[in-house]
């Protein structure tokens, strides 16, 4: 499926939801690849750089539809909770 084909929540409320929800999820993507890649024994599978890279992209595309739909003085605020994307 693709991120343009996932049915966004019509509130206010909701949206802030889903929108903290994505920025959680790309957090944990972001901290899985951090943490893969610095294994003792380093990647082996560079197949998994792809899977990752795929959610990520998944992930940031829909965070980024739920982010047109709220107001951007919210958004910029939203940013600074749990967001790996300024590092």
């Amino acid at each position: 499926m693709h991120y343009s084909q996932v049915t966004l929540p019509r509130t206010k409320e909701r949206l802030v939801g889903c929108y903290l929800y994505l920025s959680m999820q790309l957090r944990s993507l972001w901290v899985e690849y951090v943490t893969y890649t610095e294994e003792r024994h380093g990647p082996t599978d560079p197949e998994i750089f792809k899977v990752i890279f795929s959610e990520m992209d998944f992930f940031e595309g829909l965070r980024q539809r739920v982010a047109s739909r709220l107001p951007p003085e919210l958004v910029q605020s939203l940013k600074n909770v749990d967001d790996y994307s300024g590092w």
